[in-house]
């Protein structure tokens, strides 16, 4: 990491500028949200801290596209190749709500069978690649400092604590109310973005990823009555159709008007697709399926080096995602590996 920007005022591509007390707020966000997790699951199933309402876990396929110039030749991106790849869907809120709540949803991808050492030491050795996106440019807060403050207030008890939080803090309240929290028709029709920063291969080179559904996508939509209507909508499209992604990538072009650091700020430079995402038609609603995708961990930290995570909420993720996800599986006595890519992943479609 580099401290650059302590020492002089121009910033520089790429480069990272921790704040000192980012540790200790990583580990008080830890300890509070474990805390939340003991309180609402007492004597039921620990689900996610956040993303805990799984729309589907879906079988798909990842295609890195042809003759991509040299330049954007990087880590996955580097061959012509088609990969498995499980995706989870999702809504952001701790608590399960009617899908017609505003909220964020959450697209997680995990491809399978990328060789190569991972940054995540723990699972150094597995051949999982994870994008973990959702349906916001932005994230509300500018860095941790920010994002620790709103969530304390989220999860006190007091229905009060948060509009009074948010009160005091009205940028924070309007980001979240216009960026982050929104109504959504179909989770399938939805454009998703990583937020954060990536390397890009060399040190000066960040990027943020985009994805887009194709124009060509035929959605089914049911009565968004039901309580379950974004998952009961999946299912019907995929049913009949399968759907389509483009995946993009969008460079840091200045490094004060694209800062890493400060997550409310949306990039603006092109977008240049690197590869496609194809979902085939399959039924996902089974007992084994849900409870695999329920059991899956995503951490944007299990990645080649070349994508090495940057920022300060990416840096606050690496240890809160790990210790979270092992939290949830100790309490349900789960033990659930990297999954394998299968030689009859497609043709076998509907089962695990």
């Amino acid at each position: 990491m580099d401290n650059t920007l302590a020492n002089n005022n121009s910033p520089v591509l790429g480069a990272e500028y921790p704040q000192e007390n980012e540790p200790a707020i990583v580990d008080e966000m830890i300890r509070e949200m474990k805390g939340q997790l003991e309180d609402l699951y007492q004597k039921t199933k620990t689900l996610r801290q956040v993303h805990s309402k799984m729309h589907g876990c879906l079988k798909a396929e990842f295609t890195v596209e042809k003759d991509l110039p040299e330049e954007y030749r990087i880590g996955i991106f580097k061959e012509a190749k088609s990969y498995q790849a499980w995706i989870r869907l999702s809504n952001g809120k701790t608590k399960i709500l009617h899908d017609k709540k505003k909220d964020t949803r959450g697209f997680a991808i995990k491809i399978m069978g990328v060789p190569g050492k991972k940054l995540l030491a723990a699972e150094a050795d597995a051949t999982t690649q994870d994008f973990v996106m959702a349906n916001s440019p932005v994230f509300f807060a500018k860095n941790l400092g920010e994002f620790h403050g709103l969530m304390t207030a989220s999860i006190q008890k007091s229905k009060l604590a948060l509009p009074i939080y948010l009160l005091s803090n009205m940028k924070i309240a309007i980001r979240t109310l216009t960026k982050l929290l929104v109504s959504c028709k179909h989770a399938l029709g939805t454009t998703y973005f990583s937020s954060s920063p990536y390397r890009f291969g060399a040190e000066n080179k960040a990027v943020k990823y985009v994805i887009k559904p194709s124009e060509h996508n035929v959605l089914e939509y049911t009565s968004d009555k039901d309580f379950n209507y974004l998952r009961k909508s999946m299912l019907a499209t995929l049913a009949k159709n399968e759907i389509h992604y483009d995946f993009f990538i969008q460079f840091q072009m200045d490094p004060v008007k694209m800062p890493i650091e400060d997550g409310t700020i949306e990039w603006t430079s092109p977008l240049i697709k690197v590869a496609s995402i194809r979902i085939p038609k399959q039924n996902f609603d089974t007992p084994e399926w849900n409870e695999f995708g329920e059991n899956l961990t995503y951490n944007v930290w299990h990645t080649l080096p070349e994508h090495r995570p940057l920022g300060s909420f990416n840096r606050g993720r690496k240890k809160m995602y790990e210790e979270l996800y092992k939290f949830r599986h100790d309490r349900n006595h789960v033990t659930q590996p990297e999954p394998e890519p299968k030689p009859d992943f497609f043709t076998n479609i509907n089962s695990l």
